[in-house]
């Protein structure tokens, strides 16, 4: 075998490893649709991000977010406007006081839950992104949510 056919098989070898890895990342994960915010992050968990008003997780620094009264409408037009100017964002559920986008890696097709609610009576925001597969996010969920706090301010 020439050289030339040893790099073409070693590139085709390469994408479809590839290509099974995506395959099996997508079917490994869970596909849940949320209604509501989900349980807060486990204390110990490293694939979860959580901003609220009693300190959040994995969000050290970061001021959580208050919508005034009759503020809901101009706050959810900025969540949405977050959504769209982000790669890979997929709306899953939209309500009056809550949203569940999933963002996909651009990579490895690995997906992570973002939700978002308002507390309609006091205005308190929960801001939480979770991964749905494995042990560590590498920080993205955290630097996620600041960026999208700093977008929602």
């Amino acid at each position: 075998m020439s050289l030339g056919e040893r790099v073409r098989t070693g590139a085709v070898l390469g994408a479809v490893g590839f290509l099974a890895l995506r395959v099996l990342i997508t079917l490994a994960s869970p596909h849940p649709l949320l209604l509501e915010m989900p349980e807060a992050c486990a204390s110990t968990s490293e694939n979860c991000a959580r901003l609220d008003g009693a300190g959040g997780h994995r969000m050290d620094g970061v001021l959580p977010l208050a919508v005034p009264y009759g503020g809901e409408d101009d706050f959810w037009a900025k969540v949405d406007a977050w959504a769209e100017a982000e790669p890979r964002v997929t709306l899953l559920h939209k309500d009056s006081d809550f949203r569940h986008y999933a963002v996909q890696t651009e990579v490895w097709g690995f997906v992570d839950d973002v939700t978002v609610s308002v507390n309609p009576t006091t205005g308190e925001v929960v801001m939480q992104s979770s991964s749905r597969v494995g042990l560590s996010d590498l920080g993205v969920n955290p630097e996620r949510l600041t960026a999208m706090a700093d977008s929602l301010r």
